[in-house]
C-alpha cells in the first residue's frame, strides 16, 4: 500500500493496481490506474457511483454526495458522506489481488426508511453495452440469440430511468447474484491506449444483485438485491423466453440501522483483445476457492450409473437392439442417437465395462446396438447421413424437426459419429476385431459432412431430408462433426480427414474464439443463443489436435476455451430458498455448469475427462483439480435408494437442477433422458484411468 499523500490525492495500491482519491471543488474523484500507465482505467466522481432509491419501483438514482470527508484508516482509505437520506461510509482496502470496496449505508434519521435500494455504480464512458459479461446470463450482448426470443440483453431504453448516469434514456439488466456462476459483472473495451477490462465481484455473495445500465454510456452496477430486465425494474427472467414480476431486494432501515454491501474491483489489460474474461475466471477461483460436494466415490458413481445403463438396454428378439432414451411410461419409446439420447455413447460404456470386467455379454450388447443403428438409420436420409430416432412402437426412423419440417441435426449426427469412432478405437485398442462396415459407415458419414460444408463456411446446423443445408446462421452447432473428423483418425489410423478438420476449426476459431465477440452458440437444440455446449465441442477439437500434433496454437486455443467454459461453472454455493428440496438436502451448486443464456439451470454436460487430461498435458493442475470437483459434484442428485430425488430406481438422475429463480428455484425435475447416464458414466470411466484427476475413488 502507498500510504503517502500526493497533493490532495490519497493513493491505495493492490499489486500493480492503483486507486487515487482526489478532492476537487467539494467533490471526491476516484481514479483507477495501473502502475506505469498514465491513462486511468476508470475516473468518476462519487456522485455518479453511489445510488440510492426510495419507493417502488426502484430506479438507479444518484442524488449526489454531500459533506464528503476523506481520511486514511488502518487498512486503507475511507470516505464519509451523505447521499440522499443516508449517511454513507465507503471503506477502501487492498486484499486478495483486488481492491475491496465496502459501503455502509446508515439511516441517521428518527424515522424508518422503507422500500430502499442502494448500489455501487462504475460508469464506463468508453465501454459499449456489448462489452459487458454476466456469467451464464450475458456474453458480449448475446449476439447469437434469436432476436424474436426474450433473452437477457443490455441495450438503451426509449424511456430511461430517472437519475441515470449521463442523464440519458437508460436501459439495464440487473440479476440476482445466485444466477451468476462467477458472482461478478465484467466489462472489456478497446481504446486508444489499448484494450482494458474492469471486473466487480461480490465479496460475500448471497442476496445481492449485479448487472449494468446502458444509456449515454455503460455503467456496471451492484445493488442491494433489486432487479431489472430490459430496463424495466422489478422484473426477472424466469423461464424460457418468459419474464415475471420480481419486486425483491427492497430494504427497510430503522432509525440508526445500517446495511453494508461488499465488493471487490480488479482491472487490467487482457493478454489479447476479448480475453479479459480469463482474468475474471481465475481471480474468481482464487477468491472463492471452490471445493464442492463429494457425496459419492468415483466407483460408486460408476456402479449406480451402470445400473441405469442396464435398465435402458432393450432387445425384442427380432434384431432390435439399443438403449432407450427413457425408462417408464409417458414418453415415445425408442432410441435417440446424439444430443439428449446418446445411444452409441451408452454402447461405448457397455463395451468399456465389458473389457474392464471380461464380460462378453456387454461387448455383444454394444456390437448389436451399433449394428442395429447402422442397418436401419440410413432409411429416408440423404447419402451418408442418418436419421436420429428409432421408434419402438412401429419400427420407424425419424429425424429432428425445425419449423415443422424434418432435418438431420449436425449436432446430433456429429455426436453419434464421434461415439462410433470412440467405439472403434476402444475395441481396436484392446485387440478386438471391428467389422469393416462400421468404418465404412464412419467414412461415409464424415464424407457427407464434408460435402455439406459450403465454400469458405462451416458445418450448417443440419440438413433437410433432400440433402440441402438447413438455412440460418450455423453458430457452433456443427462442431461435433469436426470433432468426429478428428476422432476418426485415432480410430482408423488414417489422416485423410485431418486437413479438413483443421481448416474448419480455424474458421470456427475466427468466428467465435479469436476475440469471443460472437461467443459459441446454437449447439443445444432446444435453444437458439449462446450456450456452453458449443464451447465444449471447440475445446474438445483443440484438445484432440493438440494430442495429434503437439502444436502450441492448439494448446492456446484449448486453454482459452477452457476458461470460457469455466465462466459457466459455479465457483460458489448460492443459498437456496428456505424449505426447498435443495435447502433440506444441502445441495451444493459448486462445480455444476450452467446451460445457456436462455436456460438458467445446471446439468451434467461438461468435458470432464478432457479438461482433466488437458490440465496434465498443459501443466495446468488447476484444470485437473476442477475436473475432479465437477465429476464429484455430479454425484449429487443420483438416486441411491428407491424414492430418492423422485426416482424409484437407483442410478437415475434428473436432467435439470434449478439453483436459480429461472424455474422451480431450489428443486430438480424427474426428466431423465439417457444422456444423463451416458455423460456421467463415460466421464467417470475415462477419469478412472487417472485417479489423481478424479480426486481419488
Amino acid at each position: 500500500m502507498d500510504g503517502t499523500a500526493a497533493g490532495q490525492e490519497l493513493r491505495l495500491r493492490a499489486e500493480d493496481m492503483v486507486l487515487g482519491l482526489t478532492r476537487q471543488d467539494g467533490k471526491v474523484l476516484l481514479e483507477l490506474r495501473r502502475t506505469g500507465e498514465r491513462e486511468p482505467y476508470f475516473r468518476a466522481p462519487l456522485d455518479a457511483m453511489l445510488a440510492v432509491s426510495t419507493g417502488r419501483p426502484w430506479a438507479p438514482a444518484f442524488p449526489g454526495v454531500r459533506e464528503p470527508e476523506v481520511r486514511r484508516t488502518a487498512v486503507g482509505l475511507a470516505v464519509h458522506c451523505v447521499v440522499g437520506p443516508l449517511a454513507v461510509e465507503v471503506d477502501l482496502a487492498a486484499g486478495d489481488g483486488a481492491l475491496h470496496a465496502d459501503v455502509t449505508w446508515r439511516n441517521p434519521s428518527a424515522d424508518t426508511i422503507g422500500d430502499l435500494a442502494v448500489g455501487l455504480a462504475l460508469p464506463l464512458p468508453a465501454a459499449p453495452p456489448e462489452s459487458v459479461t454476466l456469467p451464464q446470463v450475458l456474453y458480449r450482448g448475446n449476439p447469437s440469440a434469436d432476436p424474436d426470443r426474450t433473452v437477457p440483453r443490455l441495450r438503451p431504453a426509449a424511456g430511461g430511468a430517472p437519475g441515470a448516469p449521463g442523464g440519458a434514456a437508460c436501459g439495464g439488466l440487473v440479476v440476482e447474484e445466485h444466477r451468476l456462476p462467477v458472482p461478478c459483472v465484467h466489462a472489456e473495451w478497446p481504446g486508444p491506449a489499448g484494450t482494458r477490462f474492469l471486473t466487480m465481484y461480490a465479496r460475500t455473495p448471497g442476496d445481492g444483485s449485479l448487472g449494468a445500465l446502458a444509456g449515454a454510456h455503460t455503467t456496471l452496477l451492484a445493488t442491494s438485491g433489486t432487479l431489472m430486465f430490459d430496463g424495466v425494474p422489478d422484473v426477472a427472467y424466469t423461464h424460457k423466453s418468459t419474464t415475471s414480476a420480481r419486486p425483491r431486494g427492497y430494504r427497510e432501515l430503522a432509525p440508526g440501522a445500517a446495511l453494508t454491501t461488499r465488493h471487490a474491483l480488479r482491472w487490467g489489460r487482457p493478454a489479447r483483445p476479448g480475453h479479459g474474461f480469463r482474468d475474471m475466471v481465475h481471480h474468481g477461483l482464487r477468491r472463492y476457492a471452490p471445493g464442492g460436494a463429494r457425496p459419492l466415490s468415483l466407483d460408486s458413481i460408476i456402479e449406480l450409473k451402470t445400473a441405469a445403463l442396464d435398465r435402458r438396454w432393450h432387445e425384442d428378439g427380432r434384431g432390435t437392439a439399443g438403449y432407450v432414451k427413457f425408462t417408464g411410461s409417458g414418453h415415445v419409446p425408442g432410441f435417440l442417437y446424439g444430443w439428449t439420447g446418446q445411444c452409441l455413447r451408452l454402447a461405448w460404456c457397455d463395451a468399456r465395462l465389458g473389457l474392464e470386467h471380461g464380460d462378453e455379454r456387454r461387448l455383444e450388447r454394444s456390437r448389436r446396438a451399433v449394428d442395429f443403428y447402422l442397418a436401419g438409420s440410413a432409411a429416408g436420409a440423404p447419402p451418408g447421413l442418418r436419421m436420429s430416432f428409432h421408434r419402438l412402437d412401429d419400427g420407424g426412423w425419424t429425424a429432428f424437426e425445425r419449423n415443422g419440417r424434418p432435418f438431420i441435426s449436425a449436432r446430433a449426427f456429429g455426436d453419434t459419429l464421434g461415439d462410433l469412432a470412440d467405439i472403434v478405437a476402444l475395441l481396436r485398442g484392446h485387440g478386438r476385431a471391428v467389422p469393416g462396415h462400421w468404418t465404412e459407415a464412419l467414412d461415409e458419414g464424415l464424407d457427407a459432412v464434408c460435402r455439406g460444408v459450403p465454400p469458405g463456411g462451416v458445418v450448417p446446423l443440419g440438413w433437410r431430408t433432400d440433402g440441402s443445408a438447413y438455412p440460418g446462421p450455423p453458430g457452433a452447432g456443427g462442431l461435433p462433426c469436426v470433432l468426429a473428423l478428428l476422432k476418426a483418425e485415432r480410430a482408423t489410423g488414417s489422416r485423410r480427414h485431418r486437413e479438413t478438420a483443421v481448416r474448419l476449426l480455424e474458421r470456427y476459431h475466427e468466428r467465435h474464439a479469436d476475440d469471443f465477440a460472437t461467443p459459441f452458440g446454437h449447439a443445444t437444440l432446444d435453444a437458439a443463443c449462446e450456450d456452453k455446449e458449443g464451447g465444449m465441442a471447440f475445446f474438445q477439437c483443440a484438445y484432440e489436435l493438440l494430442l495429434l500434433t503437439g502444436e502450441d496454437r492448439y494448446r492456446d486455443w484449448a486453454e482459452a476455451t477452457a476458461d470460457w467454459l469455466l465462466t459457466w461453472v459455479y465457483q460458489w454455493n448460492p443459498p437456496q430458498p428456505p424449505g426447498s428440496p435443495f435447502d433440506r438436502c444441502g445441495f451444493d451448486v459448486t462445480g455444476w455448469p450452467g446451460v445457456s443464456v436462455q436456460n438458467h439451470h445446471v446439468d451434467v454436460f461438461f468435458p470432464v475427462p478432457e479438461l482433466a487430461r488437458f490440465g496434465a498435458l498443459a501443466g495446468r493442475p488447476e484444470y485437473t483439480e476442477l475436473a475432479g470437483m465437477v465429476i464429484h459434484a455430479f454425484g449429487q442428485g443420483i438416486c441411491t435408494r428407491p424414492g430418492e430425488w423422485g426416482f424409484d430406481d437407483p442410478g437415475e438422475q434428473a436432467e435439470g437442477f434449478f439453483p436459480t429463480d429461472w424455474q422451480e428455484h431450489g428443486s430438480s425435475n424427474t426428466w431423465n433422458p439417457s444422456w444423463v447416464t451416458a455423460h456421467v458414466l463415460s466421464g467417470a470411466l475415462r477419469l478412472r484411468d487417472a485417479p489423481a484427476a478424479a480426486g481419488g475413488r
